[in-house]
């Protein structure tokens, strides 16, 4: 059982000033992570979301100016005219019920002090579709599997996955929050201060679905918007019943801002699905028996032969090509049928370099290190962008609404920011930025 802070321990936080509650509570905060749960009505919800997120929410408005100026090349001014031009009307018109949770969690945001504004969330929210809108879409986040049947050890469900980004946004993929909505099903996710959706992705709901993808590397159009994809994921985590209501509600006005390789699962019927999304193509796979896995390079041929300009899914050199063979090995060869979460662990923090034929953390490792990397592609040697987490849930976790977190990285490797701007000066214009990372240890989160 993982120890929790006993200021929180089992306790609802009810604060009251000026007659006003927090439908919320602080669940925990330990090794990296802060998990809190909210509930009740969007706005209510939405407000004690930025009341009791209120300090990580000054982070997030220095993250997003450092994103778009430096990610992007874009400045703030003409990044929040495209988002209130693109996105907010389809969010006002179409999702008002995540319209006013977001509004609720500026407002709650401002009641404790931090002046956010709802805009202002609403382009935060809409960073990972506006970088397909500029077209920056290059990086390759994330490895992942999810299996069942003959590949684990139980014949039950079992889902990993790991965040791949830069170090600046990573430092704040720590929170997990637990939604209690007014309508809809309750759901577990890890996500960003001020998100309404995952983004990292990693979920687990009450209805026995669990979620997770990684993205589709070299998409070729540019966005129809469309609905946005966090609306959409939101509304299936909320309202999504089976896997054929997450396949229905992901395509509709669908979109193409977040192309990705989709691993869904229902502990309820043991049967886990690929769903690969992109514009205009789509493919499904399902089964009862089997892996699936994603390393940011679509699985179906004609999808990756009509939307992507990939040509690295078999090139061992590349970090699609190598993480994609090395998945593909330990998956359905060293460890099928024996897929535990400790196994799990273990491949979500492996560094073996199938180009090099040796461990070296680097860009090819499942446990991505670009940090140590002279190796690069679109961006700078050593770019402070790796992997910053890695997660594990099994189908009787699932059903309890917990999973294994492990925050800073899946293999528990420490960074230091000033030592890293110091071999490596070219970054020199991250310093107010750029955070350390522990060495954190796998825990529980519960909630």
């Amino acid at each position: 059982m993982t120890h929790r802070n006993h200021n929180y321990h089992n306790k609802t936080l009810k604060i009251y000033s000026n007659k006003k509650k927090i439908n919320g509570k602080i669940i925990s905060e330990e090794a990296g992570w802060k998990t809190i749960s909210i509930y009740g009505k969007p706005y209510e919800r939405g407000f004690a979301h930025g009341y009791l997120l209120k300090n990580d929410f000054k982070k997030v408005l220095k993250v997003l100016p450092f994103h778009v100026n430096k990610m992007l090349h874009k400045n703030m001014k003409d990044y929040l005219k495209v988002s209130n031009e693109i996105i907010r009307p389809k969010l006002k018109k179409n999702f008002p019920e995540y319209y006013e949770e977001i509004k609720g969690i500026s407002h709650g945001a401002k009641y404790a002090g931090i002046n956010i504004s709802t805009d202002y969330l609403i382009a935060w929210n809409s960073y990972m579709s506006l970088s397909y809108y500029f077209k920056k879409n290059y990086y390759n986040k994330c490895s992942a599997f999810i299996a069942t049947g003959n590949a684990t050890e139980d014949g039950k469900i079992v889902m990993a996955h790991n965040t791949h980004t830069d170090f600046v946004g990573g430092k704040m993929h720590n929170i997990n929050i637990l939604i209690k909505p007014e309508k809809g099903y309750n759901f577990l996710m890890q996500t960003c201060p001020g998100f309404i959706a995952s983004v990292s992705d990693w979920f687990v709901c009450s209805t026995g679905i669990i979620g997770t993808e990684t993205t589709i590397s070299g998409i070729d159009y540019t966005p129809k918007f469309g609905i946005p994809f966090f609306c959409r994921i939101r509304e299936a985590m909320q309202y999504g019943e089976t896997l054929e209501d997450y396949v229905k509600i992901m395509k509709k006005d669908n979109a193409g801002d977040y192309a990705c390789s989709w691993m869904f699962g229902n502990v309820k019927t043991n049967e886990i699905m690929l769903f690969e999304l992109g514009l205009k193509e789509d493919s499904i796979q399902r089964t009862k028996n089997g892996v699936f896995y994603g390393a940011n390079s679509a699985m179906d041929d004609d999808f990756r032969k009509n939307e992507t300009h990939d040509i690295d899914h078999n090139n061992i050199s590349t970090s699609v090509g190598a993480r994609n063979s090395r998945l593909n090995e330990l998956l359905n060869k060293k460890y099928y049928g024996k897929i535990n979460i400790e196994i799990g662990k273990k491949i979500m923090a492996d560094h073996y370099d199938v180009y090099l034929d040796k461990n070296e953390p680097g860009q090819r490792s499942i446990c991505k290190h670009l940090e140590k990397s002279i190796e690069h592609c679109k961006t700078l040697p050593f770019y402070p962008f790796g992997c910053i987490d890695g997660k594990i849930v099994n189908s009787d976790m699932a059903e309890k609404m917990c999973f294994w977190g492990r925050f800073g990285s899946a293999c528990g490797r420490e960074f230091s920011a000033k030592q890293h701007i110091k071999e490596h000066p070219e970054f020199k214009n991250w310093k107010d930025v750029l955070e350390d990372f522990k060495s954190e240890k796998w825990v529980k989160i519960e909630t």
